[in-house]
């Protein structure tokens, strides 16, 4: 039953962002590990996540209307009760203020978001463009389920944020195998290099101080890096018009013919392998 833990190294002179995926945000232990991260790393939810915690009552009685057509075929349905369970402490966590001050989010407004750096207005041209490709790519102009928004929120967050360094946390596969949101990321044109890291991991120390809740806990967990070049090149900053143009447009999306997910593809390693029970 002994975890697999992976090697702690030295990170660059700024701490990477961390961006905690929905589906192990809402694992048993994951608002522990999300508020342990917040002192080694910038902390990043997805905007979807909220969509959730705003009607908690109506999705911890309606768990399958929560989406997550990626996750186990088997497991799927004990997956999405077990999450909807969580969502009633991550409601309390972010009104008593005790989550809210410490981890960061794009939201649909300038005054919604809370960024480590205003400065970077372009993060958020980056992000709209992101999900806006991301939304074309699926091919549904059906409203998306709250967890494949989250999936999707979490992709696009990560090619964003590039060039700095963003690890997106989501939920592993027992002994270590492929995490479930590579199939989300398949099933929408993204390429897989699996399972493929860089020799030089920056990720280790970063994400240690989630280790010890997720063991605890029993949850698997994997690091995804999503690897988008096209993607930096959106957004150089907006101005005064675009920032009212964004403040409350949902979905607002600056003009751009080049699709940021050209020639992207997401790498990932377990960060957490837990042996199955005997």
């Amino acid at each position: 039953m002994a975890p697999h833990l992976p090697v702690s190294v030295r990170f660059g002179a700024g701490p990477p962002s961390v961006i905690v995926d929905a589906s192990l945000a809402l694992s048993p232990a994951g608002l522990l590990a999300a508020l342990a991260l917040t002192r080694t790393a910038q902390v990043w939810l997805p905007r979807g996540l909220y969509s959730l915690l705003d009607n908690d009552t109506y999705y911890r009685l309606n768990p399958d209307s929560m989406g997550g057509f990626w996750l186990p075929g088997d497991a799927r349905g004990a997956l999405v009760q077990a999450m909807a369970v969580e969502l009633e402490p991550w409601r309390r966590a972010w009104q008593n203020g005790r989550l809210s001050a410490l981890v960061h989010w794009v939201g649909y407004a300038q005054s919604e978001s809370v960024l480590p750096n205003r400065a970077d207005s372009g993060l958020l041209a980056r992000f709209e463009t992101c999900c806006a490709s991301f939304d074309r790519r699926r091919g549904d102009d059906s409203a998306a389920a709250p967890l494949e928004e989250c999936a999707r929120d979490v992709s696009a967050l990560a090619a964003a944020l590039q060039p700095d360094q963003a690890f997106i946390l989501t939920l592993g596969a027992p002994g270590g195998g492929p995490p479930p949101l590579l199939d989300f990321l398949s099933a929408n044109s993204i390429a897989v290099r699996a399972p493929a890291w860089p020799e030089r991991d920056d990720a280790g120390a970063a994400l240690a101080p989630a280790l010890a809740p997720l063991a605890a806990s029993r949850t698997d967990a994997a690091i995804v890096q999503v690897v988008a070049p096209v993607a930096v090149a959106i957004g150089a900053g907006w101005d005064d018009a675009d920032w009212e143009d964004y403040d409350g447009a949902e979905g607002a999306e600056p003009d751009s013919a080049e699709d940021p997910w050209r020639g992207a593809c997401a790498l990932w390693r377990p960060l957490l392998a837990l042996e199955a029970a005997a």
